[in-house]
């Protein structure tokens, strides 16, 4: 695209109208292109979402193997539907919601770029770990799609502060367990229905 013609795409999108959309909550006021860094991010999700997915896959596979045992991994998504309120459907759990319009969903992945510490002195002296994030937009059909070819399972997991600082556990991200076992080839598609994972209380 030309300058002008990035420009008056971020213009348009801005007017746009998207949903968080999570277990917990549906929540307006989602943006997904603003700027020059959020237009290269919708851009490259084609791309991202291959390097993303491989990365995902190849890793928990070779752990799963080497130890000769199902392993689990879990994924955090800020998942981004790409319509307002008046296009929601009826529908009933979470989980029929997503997986009947997972192509109208993108998912966004946040990571820690780079940590620093600041020192500070409130009547006591203290240290702080700042973190500075990036972030993948991913196709969310795309990934699924991939997990599904290559054998990996997965499901909504409500729990939300299992490996992670309390402070990213908000209402709009969506928490998912992958898993792969070894001993057993997924041959059922009903293995690739998204259920929400039952905890105990």
């Amino acid at each position: 695209m030309t300058i002008e013609e990035k420009i008056k795409f971020i213009e348009e999108h801005k007017e746009k109208n998207y949903l968080f959309v999570s277990p917990r909550i549906i929540q307006g006021g989602a943006k997904l292109i603003y700027d020059f860094e959020t237009l290269e991010l919708y851009e490259n999700m084609k791309e991202n979402t291959k390097i993303f997915s491989e990365k995902i896959i190849v890793d928990l596979i070779s752990s799963a193997r080497y130890n000769d045992k199902e392993i689990q991994h879990y994924l955090r998504f800020n998942l981004i539907y790409a319509g307002d309120f008046s296009d929601l459907p009826n529908t009933g759990s979470f989980a029929d919601f997503i997986m009947k319009n997972k192509d109208r969903i993108i998912a966004v992945y946040k990571y820690v770029k780079s940590t620093e510490q600041r020192n500070f002195f409130i009547g006591f002296a203290g240290k702080e770990i700042i973190h500075k994030y990036g972030y993948f937009y991913l196709d969310f059909s795309r990934l699924l799609e991939e997990f599904e070819k290559n054998n990996i399972k997965y499901e909504i997991d409500k729990i939300r502060d299992r490996f992670s600082p309390s402070i990213h556990n908000d209402d709009s991200s969506t928490n998912f367990a992958i898993s792969y076992n070894p001993k057993k080839e997924v041959a059922d598609e009903n293995n690739h229905q998204l259920k929400i994972e039952k905890k105990g209380n």
